[in-house]
């Protein structure tokens, strides 16, 4: 028996209430009667100073007090538990992170998961309907309130798990809303709760719904490989690997390093304790656009993670052209410290058609046309179609960053920096202020027709920043951030993730090759290509058209880290705990709760209808 409202008790004051009047002294009222001999004992009680009497056996009051209790049981809510779904309106929820990947036996968390929802669709009667959410890296409605067990079963069939991080709360909460507008309405969640126990417990109105969570999977042994880097060293590429052990006995198995074509370079063994994790290290690799780690332990649940790739540090240079018309010691000493580029200084302005760079810096002056590559822009002089200016102002206030968290200021100091004057900026879509002092923008970074920009609002000359331990730090986090995509290496990433990949400019033709060998052509102009990961896990590959030739580069795609620790946990609801094993009976016969609130209500309709009957009655 569960109560699910045990906060109305309070109206079960209700009872001595009712009692209390029955204690009181009756009215007494004017009679006329032939003699007052029999009525003497009846006088005497009349004329009693107290103000109450003797409770008496009354069948009026029996039948109150029987309604009245029976109403506070209603109000309390109680509960009985059931077989099959009680609720008339159910949404049911399944986690889809990569950790239901984990096997159970022959079969997966999922592949459970999906056949206790088909025993739950099975089991709705006629009137009940179920809505059907996906809980990935964001919540997805698969089916809204529907009673076509067709309809429902084959949204089940198509489940497929998500390798990137997930979102559970959101699902939760969005469960939680369609929930609260339907009355009737309640939440079953089906999952390994390995993501799920740190949930809000505000993000479900408890009060209101009824929740009930369905654990799958009891395994935790799992070895994954947490780490995986390849850089070039003075005799070939060196490798450092970590490999840890999430479950609660010790794992053996052996680690093997390939490169991009499959051939076999190194190989090892590992013994590592429970939760415990070992290091390696392979020096002297072969030269390889790319390496993949292999591992295969004795004992493992989730073989996803035991493959990961490695994209070496690019060590190729990129091109920069440095114009500046009247000359900047300070900007051409820094450019040829800074950043991984060949720096040309030019003494004429390039025109619409110069060829292909991969980073531009104007110093003094402003192109009518941004040329191919991606620009820094350092005390514009005049007003162009992209770039608005609205005159210069002398600067009453020191420079301030707009955020101290932005990578580009990383160990930037601008409090010792003073400016005496710089061009004031108007609106520009696409680009966001970085430094400012007082209502004048100094430096603004974004992306413009494809391009990175970053523009520098004031002449180096009218401060003291060239003198400034920042200016070297400022320029080498601006000029890393322009880099082009020859220097910077694609970060790793996982399914689902928005990802930039940095294009390199006057490319001819640029296409992708996913993991499994499907092409996909790159239609992105500039220098700046956005891509959302695929639910694919592995090495994937950039090809772009040069005048020079056909130039590849790579980054790999891996299961989230957090995945990988497989270890189920109950989830608990308003400080209730709802977990399940998958080998109890009662999850497997998939129990509920029937309310017996409206039951109860039926039969205090029914009392108070016996007690007008005996009232009538004059009993």
């Amino acid at each position: 028996m569960q109560w699910m409202g045990l906060g109305n008790l309070w109206f079960a004051l209700i009872i001595p209430a009712i009692i209390v009047l029955y204690l009181l002294k009756r009215k007494v009222e004017d009679r006329v009667v032939p003699s007052t001999l029999l009525w003497q004992r009846t006088l005497q009680n009349w004329e009693a100073v107290r103000p109450w009497e003797k409770l008496r056996r009354n069948l009026l009051l029996i039948l109150q007090l029987l309604a009245a209790c029976l109403l506070v049981l209603a109000l309390t809510r109680p509960a009985l538990p059931t077989e099959g779904i009680a609720t008339d309106h159910t949404v049911l929820v399944i986690d889809t992170s990569a950790s239901m990947l984990a096997k159970e036996g022959e079969a997966t968390r999922l592949a459970r998961a999906v056949s206790e929802a088909k025993a739950l669709v099975e089991k709705l009667g006629s009137g009940q309907t179920m809505t059907l959410i996906a809980a990935g890296s964001e919540p997805n409605v698969l089916v809204s309130r529907s009673a076509d067990h067709k309809e429902l079963l084959a949204a089940l069939e198509k489940l497929t798990a998500h390798l990137g991080t997930s979102d559970p709360l959101s699902a939760l909460s969005l469960a939680g809303a369609i929930a609260a507008n339907e009355p009737g309405s309640g939440v079953i969640w089906i999952g390994d709760g390995h993501a799920e126990h740190k949930l809000a417990l505000q993000a479900l109105p408890a009060s209101s719904v009824s929740f009930r969570f369905m654990q799958m999977g009891r395994s935790r042994e799992n070895a994954g490989i947490a780490a995986f880097v390849t850089q070039p060293g003075q005799e070939g590429v060196e490798a450092l690997l970590r490999v840890d052990n999430y479950g609660s006995a010790p794992s053996r198995g052996t680690v093997t390093v390939f490169d991009d074509q499959g051939k076999l370079l190194d190989t090892d063994s590992f013994a590592i304790e429970a939760s415990g994790s070992q290091t390696f290290s392979f020096k002297e690799l072969p030269k390889s656009p790319a390496y993949r780690a292999v591992i295969e332990p004795e004992q493992d649940s989730l073989m996803e993670d035991n493959t990961i790739w490695s994209v070496p540090f690019s060590t190729s240079k990129g091109k920069a052209v440095l114009y500046s018309p009247a000359g900047n010691r300070f900007l051409h000493q820094v450019m040829q410290t800074v950043g991984s580029m060949e720096v040309e200084t030019i003494q004429k302005a390039p025109g619409p058609d110069a060829e292909a760079r991969d980073l531009w810096v104007f110093d003094g002056e402003v192109p009518d046309k941004l040329p191919p590559g991606n620009i820094l822009v350092i005390a514009p002089d005049r007003k162009t179609d992209w770039l608005p200016l609205s005159g210069e102002k002398e600067l009453e206030q020191g420079p301030q960053a707009v955020s101290a968290d932005d990578p580009l200021l990383k160990y930037v100091d601008w409090r010792e920096v003073h400016i005496a004057k710089a061009q004031v900026l108007g609106e520009m879509p696409g680009m966001r202020t970085v430094v400012r002092a007082g209502d004048v923008e100094l430096v603004r970074t974004g992306v413009i027709d494809g391009r990175r920009v970053a523009i520098i609002a004031f002449d180096l000359h009218d401060s003291d920043f060239p003198l400034r331990p920042a200016f070297p730090i400022f320029m080498r986090n601006v000029v890393n951030w322009l880099s082009p995509a020859q220097a910077t290496p694609i970060a790793a990433s996982h399914p689902g993730d928005v990802l930039s990949i940095p294009l390199t400019p006057g490319a001819s033709e640029r296409r992708v090759t996913y993991p499994d060998g499907q092409q996909q052509p790159i239609t992105a102009e500039g220098t700046v290509w956005t891509m959302q990961v695929p639910e694919q896990l592995g090495l994937y590959r950039i090809d772009e058209t040069l005048d020079t030739g056909q130039v590849s580069r790579y980054f790999s795609v891996r299961i989230s880290d957090a995945e990988s620790d497989i270890t189920p946990k109950a989830l608990s609801v308003s400080g209730v705990s709802t977990g399940q094993s998958e080998g109890d009976k009662q999850a497997a016969s998939a129990t509920g709760t029937q309310e017996l609130t409206y039951w109860l209500a039926a039969l205090v309709l029914l009392v108070l209808l016996v007690e007008w009957r005996v009232y009538q009655r004059g009993y």
